[in-house]
């Protein structure tokens, strides 16, 4: 289900996924089998977003790599800046840097 967003070229949306006021910017590229099987090798998502997500009032940068089940929600604007080193959250939205991993089943 996709409301309310924008969805950048090459994007790659898993099944039973929940985006909501979002913008997804895409990705560079689409990655080979090779790459794939690479990623299961290093046990990190495939760019793009996994299934079971649920993303609400977000911003997704190129390449970021969101892995099953992660839940990602926009926050009351208080004023207070957070970062980390996989997102940023600034007044209310959660920005997810350009190639950032997000591991399954991550809550932000």
């Amino acid at each position: 289900e996709i409301r309310e967003s924008v969805i950048g070229l090459r994007s790659i949306i898993g099944p039973d996924v929940r985006l909501s006021r979002t913008i997804v910017m895409g990705a560079d590229i689409y990655e080979t089998p090779e790459r794939l099987a690479e990623n299961r090798r290093l046990g990190q998502p495939d760019i793009g977003i996994g299934p079971g997500c649920v993303i609400e009032g977000a911003i997704i940068d190129k390449n970021a790599r969101i892995g099953a089940g992660v839940t990602i929600r926009a926050q009351p604007p208080d004023g207070e800046m957070i970062e980390t080193e996989h997102y940023v959250i600034r007044d209310g939205i959660v920005v997810v840097p350009k190639g950032a991993i997000i591991p399954p089943g991550t809550v932000i």
